[in-house]
């Protein structure tokens, strides 16, 4: 947001005017992000939610299919090796860890995505200063300044 404020030009020794009043725009510094980044920053987050979305869309029917596998196996007259259903086994474990890292992901873009239309994008929850611009490049929907989250992970 601008802010128009009142100028007084210096007068010279020589003249002996009244000084001239100009406006200048003086752009308020405040704890907020300006706007053309918080705009950057709303593209960001909702490409990568986008992603994730796509990602554990795909972790989901790949499990699917693990599943319907694991029934046509049943059925048939062939009994499986130990080896192979470790594998398996392994396999869905590792899709499930996965999926569950990705849907923490999406839901912490999803609350960076809500804290830009509130306004308190890039803001720490924890001591309300603002997040450096460095940060939230790096990881967008950051919700601590570093400090904060350094205190939090000792």
């Amino acid at each position: 947001m601008a802010v128009r404020v009142a100028v007084k030009s210096k007068t010279t020794k020589k003249a002996q005017t009244k000084p001239v009043v100009r406006a200048v725009e003086v752009k308020k510094v405040g704890r907020r992000t300006n706007l053309k980044d918080l705009e950057k920053y709303r593209v960001r987050l909702t490409q990568e939610k986008e992603r994730l979305e796509v990602e554990l869309q795909e972790i989901e029917d790949r499990t699917a299919r693990i599943s319907e596998n694991e029934r046509a196996n049943e059925l048939s007259a062939y009994e499986d090796h130990p080896a192979d259903l470790a594998s398996e086994t392994f396999e869905r474990e590792k899709d499930l860890a996965i999926g569950e890292s990705v849907e923490g992901l999406l839901n912490q873009v999803l609350i960076a995505l809500e804290k830009v239309d509130r306004g308190t994008y890039g803001i720490c929850d924890a001591c309300n200063r603002p997040i450096k611009k460095a940060r939230l490049n790096a990881l967008p929907f950051a919700t601590l300044c570093v400090e904060c989250q350094d205190r939090i992970e000792q």
